[in-house]
């Protein structure tokens, strides 16, 4: 993870810079002044400025990962022996020229910030330390020197500033770290929350496939065999016209699931939707009591329309909704409630659209839904029907006993699904 500094630290970083080279440079010139040697100063500040400049370069390549680095190392942390190195270098140095002239006094300012900053905190506080005291005692012992009060308030005060300012960057740059790290957490979380949610939604679109293969294609192909066992029965026993009947029936649920198909990979919508709920609802009953008759069962299939509202005024994903409870209602009525009757009742209402599927069949425990396990023969059953009603805000409920017939209800509320006229 690279380490970025903020805009605070880098004005600080480069004060430090931009210091040192007016110390060293205002040193240098009252040191020239005051008749000290040129040709010694001069190559002892130029020294001194190359090696503080090389050191800084060095240290800021490193942390961009050049030299062996990576991004955000710290030189010291990294190569302590290269950072000490350094330091020494510019300490001595530095102590060369003050004692050639006391102008350079005020250099230890910047170079005590870079002792805090490069070395633990116990070891470069003693090196501060050690410093100040060389830079007070130096002018008192120094017989050419005279004493001034200056010459101990001066290092002094410089010193408590540098140490003030250096745990001030300390602390700014720990914030720093932290706010960036905190950074990079969230970012890793909302990938990983995006990557969650994008698998989220590609399971939800398989199972809602399956619910939609399940409710047309399926369902149409299992009429398709189960009335040519009943064809191939009617020529075993002669009876050629039947089977014909049978046969033509076959013919109808094969185009109407090849158109079925055909839209469901186009888009997904029922062709039986064209115009509205209520004809796709009474052509369903139709089909669903010729398909019984074909294979040999009497069922009386009806729809029956109800409340005070055209079910045009829907919207057509609820249509849609509705249309396949009722053919998954209906199904499950075919191929296991031995039903003689049933009805499919569709109300439209002020503030809610009903659909109850009823059969007079065999019926069973409501209990047993909850056994039901997706890949199973039922596993998209009753469960998948609920499913669909509780997306659209609404609720399915099961009402049946063993021997006492089917009534499945569909509450949905009307409010959300009517289409605003313009």
């Amino acid at each position: 993870m690279r380490t970025e500094e903020s805009s605070v630290l880098q004005v600080l970083r480069i004060s430090l810079h931009v210091m040192f080279a007016f110390l060293l440079v205002t040193g240098c010139v009252l040191a020239l002044r005051d008749g000290s040697a040129p040709a010694v100063l001069i190559c002892l500040v130029l020294l001194l400025g190359a090696v503080y400049l090389c050191g800084t370069v060095l240290e800021n390549r490193f942390a961009h990962g050049a030299f062996g680095g990576s991004p955000g190392a710290n030189l010291a942390a990294s190569k302590p022996r290269l950072a000490y190195l350094w330091l020494v270098l510019i300490v001595g140095l530095w102590a060369v020229l003050f004692l050639q002239h006391l102008s350079f006094t005020w250099l230890m300012f910047p170079i005590v910030f870079l002792l805090l900053h490069l070395l633990p905190p116990a070891l470069g506080l003693v090196a501060v330390l050690t410093l100040t005291l060389f830079s007070i005692g130096w002018p008192i012992v120094a017989p050419q020197h005279d004493f001034s009060p200056g010459t101990v308030i001066g290092p002094v005060m410089g010193t408590l500033l540098a140490v003030v300012i250096s745990f001030a960057y300390r602390s700014l740059y720990a914030d720093s770290l932290m706010h960036q790290r905190t950074a990079e957490k969230l970012r890793a979380t909302r990938a990983e929350l995006a990557l969650r949610e994008h698998e989220s939604g590609r399971i939800e679109e398989r199972e809602r496939l399956a619910r939609e293969i399940h409710d047309t294609l399926a369902q149409g192909l299992s009429s398709i065999v189960l009335i040519s066992r009943a064809t191939a029965q009617s020529l075993s026993t002669g009876e050629n016209d039947k089977a014909a009947e049978q046969v033509q029936v076959i013919n109808r649920v094969a185009s109407e699931n090849l158109a079925e198909a055909r839209r469901f990979i186009r888009d997904l919508s029922s062709p039986q939707l064209t115009n509205s709920l209520a004809p796709a609802l009474k052509r369903l009953c139709e089909t669903t009591e010729e398909q019984e008759a074909a294979r040999g069962h009497r069922l009386e299939c009806i729809f029956r329309p109800d409340g005070d509202a055209d079910s045009s005024q829907l919207a057509p994903e609820i249509q849609e909704t509705l249309m396949r409870i009722a053919q998954g209602a209906l199904a499950n009525v075919t191929a296991h409630a031995r039903a003689q009757r049933a009805v499919v009742t569709l109300g439209v209402w002020e503030h809610s659209v009903t659909l109850d599927i009823y059969d007079d069949g065999r019926g069973f425990s409501p209990s047993l839904i909850s056994a039901e396990k997706p890949g199973g023969e039922s596993g998209f059953g009753f469960t998948s029907l609920r499913r669909r009603a509780e997306q659209m805000g609404g609720e399915l409920s099961i009402d049946s006993a063993p021997g006492e017939g089917t009534v499945v209800s569909v509450s949905l509320p009307r409010p959300a699904l009517v289409k605003e006229e313009s």
